[in-house]
């Protein structure tokens, strides 16, 4: 595949928005690779540290516990760490951190018909980055929209500082503590075609509500990354990945 020029005017959206996407900086082939090694990977039931999956005869009825996301398949994959380190990725984020980044997470999201969804949250919360905040590449495997759970963000909410989270409606959203967005902030839903990449910024709040599709998955591969310049950042996320 030929290389996608990056666009110009990423890194004024990306600071003004608190998240930028770029239409189909990767193929439809590339996407179904992705798939069908997550397949491959899911058909193991079991990786320690990555996943475990239960029948969906044994399953209590959550379509989460058949698919539960996949959680750094790049410690156990080629190919989870080659899109980590994917130079189209790698050239975004130099565009958009004015310097260098270090790879230090993938996931890879099922989220089938039925899934809950994952109520207002900051990744910075987890991630804990400083000086600067991580950001996220939200790949779509899928094309994504209202119906199978799309991703909602709150516009320039990535100049808050790290917020409480707080009690949530866990038959709403599969974690149970949410962020409780200030009132100036305005949801928006990021429809997404597949091979769509979105960049948003650690303390950008963002989530998203079940997937209310009969028959739609809501797939995803998700990295994460800080610059390479960080001081200080969630330790639990060892070992970072060098991108060169």
């Amino acid at each position: 595949m030929s290389k996608r020029p990056i666009p110009s005017n990423i890194k004024h959206q990306y600071q003004n928005n608190g998240y930028v996407l770029i239409k189909q900086l990767f193929s439809e082939q590339e996407c179904d690779e992705l798939i069908e090694r997550s397949l491959a990977l899911h058909a193991r039931k079991s990786i320690p540290g990555c996943f475990h999956s239960v029948p969906e005869s044994e399953s209590d009825s959550d379509p989460l516990r058949t698919y539960p996301r996949m959680m750094h398949p790049h410690r156990v994959d080629d190919l989870s760490l080659r899109f980590l380190k994917h130079p189209r990725i790698v050239e975004s984020l130099r565009v958009l951190l004015d310097g260098e980044a270090i790879g230090l997470q993938t996931m890879f999201y099922w989220k089938p018909p039925g899934a809950r969804g994952q109520d207002f949250h900051q990744d910075d919360y987890y991630l804990r980055t400083e000086p600067n905040a991580c950001i996220a590449a939200w790949m779509a495997l899928d094309n994504i929209d209202e119906e199978n759970g799309g991703l909602i963000v709150l516009p320039g909410s990535n100049t808050e500082d790290i917020l409480e989270m707080c009690p949530t409606d866990t038959s709403q959203s599969f974690t149970d503590t949410a962020v409780q967005p200030p009132d100036q902030y305005v949801e928006h839903l990021i429809e997404m075609e597949k091979g769509d990449l979105l960049f948003f910024h650690g303390r950008l709040i963002h989530g998203s509500r079940p997937n209310r599709s009969g028959t739609r998955f809501r797939k995803t591969f998700i990295c994460h990354y800080i610059s390479a310049d960080s001081t200080t950042y969630n330790k639990g996320y060892d070992p970072i990945v060098h991108l060169n």
